[in-house]
């Protein structure tokens, strides 16, 4: 055949850098469909954030959860994605710079009967264990599903240590297992040294590299937006209050975040003072820094005198009629110098300091973990639902702030318009892929596929893992048979991943004139051969497609003389027997024949399928050809395949391996493949390889000692 029909006969994966649109779904959507699983990223990176603009909601995305006195033992970073989020909970090594997540092998367990739909967070038990928090559906014996959640937790490699539930439901909780991970570094690590050291600006830490230059976020110098940073960071409560100043309209000048104020003196400027130390918990013994402050503003206030509003039991400022001048507001307020006066009011939660930005971290600590730096800052990002809290940002030792990203979305692109088995089954993956893969999976038809398209998908990829998947083994054909552009090379450069699905083709006689002949079965039609040698035609499609296989296996392994028919294209149409009677058998697929054979029209001889996988149909078990003695051995099968080119990343087409096997182990595809006639792989890449390897010796076997 031409290789034309090769290339189009290719499905291409090809993964491209984009962002999960699909709207998870919400909990009680999971009630309602506990079987609806929630795209769980298998794995997540971290890429350096570019130094001029830097996304610190982004950055500040993990958490320690543990005791301070243990945070020089650390190890582990925990990942918590927050409400919704695309990304699932994983842990960060700091000690061998590796990211850690539930193993795709693992989310489901006791032989399928418990599928994880959902990952929620990570949290410690009392052994600083990490524990896994998840949604779990349960396939009842009985049939049926519910849902439930529970606590298990995974070992270095992923594998449940201890599972959520054991395999009737009981919670395992109170289990031991040395194998769990643990937090804390082993006791004989030691911290890796590091050029950065970190210095503080009136008690707020910053990094400094070892040309002595900050690295963002700088520290501030104005002790005002400093004292503010000290006070949010202890994280406010509703009630609290400071000290500030007001001028005689009362408007704030300086906010109300310090502690006690001395009143304004004769040369208008006052002493501000903050803690310092990197104890955030300050007490009494905690030092402070002060700093004077000129005051710049008009004279005013001397004739306005403190008052107290006995209703509301707030201060304000009355003039010598009584009358209020600035309304009763203040908790303490004090007489007016030099046109300002000291007050105590609640914290201004709405005040900002000048410039200040909201999704800038306020960082509380530096500590160091491993190979990596950590920073502890009061943020508010996604992850937190808006809310100020604590989190964690990474950064290495070249001073490069770190971010775990999204797995990025898995294109499916058909070179061909959507029709037909390759795009029914590149549906048939995106359906249910998103789920294992932690993204979502898009079909992309492209019928006009060029070589150099080819070239390009075969050749690159990279760290994007583009993944294809061939119909036809062995890749590159058979020389002599497949003719045309001559892309051999590129193909034999792909990788292996695994066998999607066989589909086997059926050998069909005009049911007229077998009755006529009287051929009844495979034996019938090889006794009329046989007995009439070179008398009947048997249509197939152009050379090198499964049909010439099954056609020359049929040939060499029988030994008779039947004349080949070859119609365009990768099978011909039923037509060929009922309308044209151009032949008098047939081997294609089932989709092409199966209105004939309801109808009567044609008469199902034998499958090229392999003995121990019989092909069904409408209730009716097809013979196979190889049950014939004179056929023993007989098999041709549609082959549907992924590879990934030379380059890829083997965990990643390993973790797509597993992937796919999962799918194809699911109840309703094996039912669904049944359907189809179709056999399902999952297989290793080795046993691809393999199943080429056989390929290739089935075709020499059947076109020996020459092509037909």
């Amino acid at each position: 055949m031409k290789r034309l029909h090769v290339l189009t006969a290719l499905l291409w994966f090809g993964i491209v850098f984009g962002s999960v649109n699909a709207a998870p779904p919400s909990y009680q959507e999971l009630h309602a469909d506990p079987g609806r699983a929630l795209p769980m990223q298998p794995t997540w990176q971290l890429q350096p954030v570019d130094a001029r603009a830097r996304p610190w909601g982004d950055i500040f995305a993990f958490t320690i959860g543990i005791a301070p006195n243990l945070i020089e033992r650390l190890r582990w970073l925990s990942l918590n994605p927050g409400k919704e989020s695309e990304l699932a909970p994983a842990l960060f090594d700091a000690l061998e710079g590796r990211t850690l997540f539930l193993s795709p092998t693992a989310r489901s367990f006791c032989d399928g009967r418990w599928q994880v739909v959902r990952q929620e967070y990570l949290s410690l038990n009392p052994a600083l264990q990490p524990l896994l928090k998840v949604w779990l559906v349960e396939r009842k014996p009985g049939g049926g599903l519910r849902t439930t959640t529970a606590h298990g937790r995974i070992d270095a490699q992923g594998q449940w240590a201890v599972p959520p539930v054991t395999c009737d439901g009981k919670d395992t909780n109170s289990i031991d297992s040395a194998a769990a991970l643990s937090y804390l570094m082993p006791e004989e690590s030691r911290q890796v040294t590091s050029d950065l050291h970190v210095d503080t600006v009136y008690a707020q830490p910053g990094m400094r590299d070892a040309r002595d230059q900050w690295l963002p976020p700088v520290p501030p110098r104005d002790i005002t937006t400093t004292q503010w940073m000290d006070y949010k960071k202890q994280i406010v409560t509703p009630g609290s209050s400071g000290s500030g100043v007001i001028d005689a309209r009362g408007k704030m000048v300086i906010p109300f975040i310090f502690g006690n104020l001395p009143d304004v003196t004769a040369q208008r400027r006052i002493q501000l003072c903050t803690s310092v130390g990197l104890d955030v918990q300050r007490h009494a013994g905690t030092p402070r820094v002060c700093r004077w402050q000129r005051l710049s503003g008009k004279h005013g206030g001397g004739a306005l005198r403190p008052a107290k509003d006995e209703k509301t039991g707030r201060w304000g400022y009355q003039n010598a009629k009584g009358q209020w001048m600035i309304a009763p507001q203040f908790y303490e307020a004090r007489r007016f110098r030099h046109g300002y006066a000291v007050v105590s009011g609640a914290f201004p939660e709405d005040w900002r300091p000048p410039g200040w930005q909201d999704h800038w971290p306020m960082i509380r600590k530096f500590h160091r973990m491993g190979r990596y730096w950590v920073a502890e800052a009061l943020v508010r990002n996604a992850s937190t639902d808006g809310q100020w809290a604590i989190r964690i940002g990474l950064m290495n030792d070249a001073g490069q702030w770190l971010t775990p990203v999204l797995q990025p979305a898995l294109h499916i692109t058909v070179p061909f318009a959507p029709s037909g088995r390759s795009s029914h089954y590149a549906q048939m993956l995106a359906s249910h892929l998103p789920n294992l893969l932690g993204r979502n999976v898009q079909v992309d038809n492209l019928p006009s596929a060029t070589e150099a398209d080819y070239r390009r998908l075969t050749t690159e990829g990279g760290s994007s893992k583009v993944l294809l998947a061939a119909m036809t083994l062995p890749r590159g054909g058979i020389k002599g048979v497949h003719k045309g552009p001559q892309i051999d090379a590129l193909l034999q450069s792909l990788l292996p991943v695994t066998l999607l699905a066989s589909q086997p083709l059926v050998l069909v006689a005009d049911s007229t004139k077998a009755d006529t002949l009287g051929i009844h079965s495979t034996d019938d039609l090889l006794a009329y051969a046989r007995a009439h040698p070179g008398s009947l035609r048997i249509g197939t499609g152009d050379d090198g497609w499964p049909g010439h296989l099954a056609f020359a296996q049929f040939r060499a392994l029988s030994g008779i003389d039947v004349q080949r028919v070859v119609f365009k294209g990768m099978y011909p149409d039923s037509g060929v027997i009922t309308k044209e009677h151009a032949v008098d058998l047939l081997f294609a697929p089932v989709n092409a024949v199966a209105v004939a054979v309801r109808r009567g029209q044609l008469r199902v001889l034998g499958t090229t399928a392999d003995q121990t996988h019989p092909q069904h149909f409408d209730g009716t078990t097809w013979p196979t050809l190889a049950a014939s003695t004179s056929l023993a051995g007989f098999v041709a099968y549609d082959r549907f395949s992924l590879w990934a080119p030379a380059n890829s990343d083997a965990a990643s087409n390993r973790i797509l391996q597993e992937a796919v096997a999962q799918v194809l182990a699911k109840p309703e595809v094996r039912k669904h493949l049944q359907d189809l006639g179709a056999v399902g792989g999952g297989g290793s890449p080795d046993s691809l390889l393999e199943l080429e390897k056989e390929e290739h010796e089935r075709w020499m076997r059947a076109l020996s000692p020459s092509v037909p």
